[in-house]
């Protein structure tokens, strides 16, 4: 919702600049020849006349019409005369559009158009706290010559662990408004966890939906000040409900945040509130199983193994193997 308020605002701004601008244009170019302003005021006054007669729907409306865009049009092709006479282009005197297309509404006939859908992206992009990062950690970058092909006893490798890890990702993406599935990465550091949360949000996103990644301790810190900002109580409970209900909410590294009251009672709330609504979730940990029933309570633990398809990651630290 923010967002789609953000980018109306930008169009109207867009659409306020050229207006300035155009009028700027106008002024020393009125002065120098008068006869563009009488065309302007006249132009002014056909179209509030056009109007009347479409309202007024009188026997003698259509010929007026006729007559009055006849008019127009002499005006436009005069003004055009002046213009190209002296040196300016014949649409000197005409709003400059951004997008031609839309004339800077957003719209084409009640439908988006390409300009708006492409701000809409790049608005999700910015507020899902990616940044930059999906430029290189995308589907398309990700390797799986980091993983090692050697079989353990049951004649699995790592490779073919991060190879079926990673084509559930993508299916996750493919299938994401037909299915009600949340991913659990569970594993030590440096085997990819973020690496294919960023390479899923990127997907997500160029497809227009909502998505908001954020570390534990950062996401916890969030909310804290969001609780107790009460200054700013409207605007938090706006960023609040975001985080409870985009489309998709990442939630990378958990662990690293304070095992506070309040922050136990920050991830079961997020938990419960997305799973009742069933909107999806990807947490990412460096903790085993047995470590996150150690330090969170049954009743985060019971949703993360209850709710998530949980995926392990192993293999050799491949930020080790780059270096």
């Amino acid at each position: 919702m923010n967002n789609f308020i953000n980018i109306s605002r930008e169009y109207e701004m867009i659409r306020e600049k050229s207006r300035e601008k155009l009028e700027q244009k106008k002024l020393p170019l009125y002065n120098k020849y008068p006869r563009l302003k009488e065309i302007e005021d006249d132009m002014i006054k056909i179209s509030i006349d056009i109007t009347r007669a479409i309202l007024n729907k009188s026997q003698d409306s259509e010929s007026l019409l006729e007559h009055l865009r006849k008019r127009q049009m002499d005006l436009k092709i005069e003004r055009a005369e002046i213009l190209s006479s002296n040196n300016y282009p014949i649409d000197y005197l005409e709003l400059n559009y951004e997008c031609k297309n839309c004339k800077d509404t957003g719209y084409i006939n009640g439908i988006k158009c390409n300009c708006m859908i492409q701000k809409e992206i790049s608005g999700l992009f910015q507020q899902s706290n990616l940044g930059k990062k999906t430029e290189d950690e995308n589907f398309d970058q990700f390797r799986l010559d980091y993983y090692s092909d050697e079989k353990d006893e049951n004649n699995y490798s790592p490779r073919d662990n991060m190879k079926d890890i990673y084509m559930k990702c993508i299916r996750f993406v493919q299938g994401f408004d037909n299915h009600n599935i949340n991913l659990l990465f569970v594993g030590s550091p440096g085997l990819g966890k973020t690496f294919l949360c960023n390479s899923i949000a990127k997907d997500l996103l160029e497809q227009g939906k909502s998505v908001i990644y954020q570390v534990s301790s950062e996401l916890i810190d969030l909310i804290r000040k969001y609780k107790f900002d009460f200054e700013n109580e409207n605007n938090n409970s706006s960023s609040l409900n975001e985080i409870y209900n985009c489309d998709l909410l990442i939630i990378d590294d958990l662990g690293t945040e304070l095992p506070t009251q309040f922050s136990s009672l920050a991830i079961y709330n997020i938990l419960n509130k997305r799973l009742f609504n069933n909107k999806k979730m990807i947490i990412s940990t460096n903790l085993n199983t047995d470590e996150i029933m150690k330090n969170y309570s049954e009743r985060i633990y019971s949703r993360l193994f209850g709710n998530f398809n949980m995926y392990k990651f192993y293999g050799e630290d491949i930020r080790l193997k780059k270096r």
